[in-house]
Formats: structure tokens, sequence, C-alpha cells
């Protein structure tokens, strides 16, 4: 009997960003802590890197992304902030980054902002090529050319985003406007980045492993 794609990690994966798409902060904590949808993320790659290495590739930076996500488990309450967690938290047009449990300290702020934004970048990549790779095999060629669409849009969408705050931050004028435009656009990439995880799984699932 041939063996068949088991896709119920990447279901994980896809409940997992979900969970990390929720920002809703009561007093500065989160109460739908990211760290729940990342460990979610790991366990579910980790179930379907034997399939293709960008699987594995995309676990390892997701542990950073973990990593980040404790750190910003809890933010001082404020009425602006930005979140440090790239496209996979949230931003608002101030010019007060926040580290997260560490408080108000810009410097280690803005690391790991862009930390954040790179594995951010990293993540979408390495599931995107990994999805290819698998839907090549089962012949699906449009959810294939979607994977390099997808994980383009996310790069610019968070690259436009890290730029808008650094214009903020010094004080350009129109910078609020761009943050709040790119805010928008990470937004709409991230949930098209989830519904082709999901059609993935939908096309690959129980498929015969070639």
């Amino acid at each position: 009997m041939a063996a068949r794609y088991d896709m119920s990690g990447l279901k994980l994966v896809f409940w997992g960003l979900i969970l990390t798409a929720i920002n809703i902060r009561i007093q500065g904590f989160d109460i739908v802590p990211d760290p729940i949808g990342y460990i979610m993320a790991i366990v579910g790659l980790g179930r379907i890197k034997v399939y293709d290495s960008y699987f594995e590739h995309a676990k390892k930076v997701t542990l950073i992304l973990l990593v980040l996500s404790l750190i910003n488990v809890y933010q001082p309450p404020a009425s602006d902030y930005v979140n440090s967690a790239g496209a996979f938290g949230e931003s608002t047009t101030s010019v007060l980054f926040s580290a997260g449990i560490f408080g108000a300290v810009p410097l280690l702020a803005m690391v790991f902002l862009l930390l954040g934004f790179a594995c951010s970048i990293l993540f979408a990549y390495y599931i995107c090529m990994g999805l290819k790779n698998l839907l090549v095999c089962v012949g699906d060629q449009t959810l294939a050319r979607l994977c390099d669409e997808r994980w383009k849009l996310m790069m610019a969408a968070e690259i436009g985003l890290i730029a808008a705050m650094l214009l903020v931050l010094v004080g350009v004028p129109f910078g609020a406007i761009l943050v709040m435009l790119f805010g928008a656009l990470a937004l709409i990439a991230l949930i098209l980045f989830i519904l082709l995880i999901h059609h993935s799984n939908t096309s690959i699932h129980g498929k015969e492993v070639s």
C-alpha cells in the first residue's frame, strides 16, 4: 500500500497562527497568549518536517518567534505602543516601543522589533516553499504558484511596515498614515497566508507520497 501524506501537523500550524493573529490585551496582558499558538505551530511542523526540509527550517524560526512572544505576553499598559513580533502581532502609530517584560527600553525594543519582522518573513518563506514542493508533487500547480506570491506579499508588507515605523520615529508627518496602510496590508497578507495553509492542507492531505 502506497504511503500517503498526513498533513494533520499542518492543520496545527493553521490553528496556531490564528491564535497568534488574535491580540486582545487587558491591563497589558495578552489574554490569548501567542506562545500557545507558536507551540502548536512547532508541534505541527515537527510532524510534517519529514516531507520537506523547509518545514524543519520553519520550525527553528518559530522557536525564535516563541521566545519573542514570551517576552511580549505582558507589555506595560500604554495608549500607544508597537508590538515586536512582526506581522504576527499588532502595531499602532506610536513612537513608544515596548520591550515587553523588560519594560520601556528603546534599544532592546528595536532589536526585538527587527528580529521579529525578520523571523516573520523567514517563517512565511520556509512554509511557502515547503508547501510549494509538496503541491507540485501532488499536481496542484495553481496553489503551488500562489505560494511564491504569498510569501512575497508578506515580505513587502513587513518591510513596508517597519520602514513606516522608522519614519514615525524620526518625526516624518505622514509616517503615521503609512503605518496604518502597511499595517492593514500586513493583516491582509497574514490572512491570505493562513488561507493558503488551509487550502494546501486540503489539497495535499491523503494524497500518495511521490
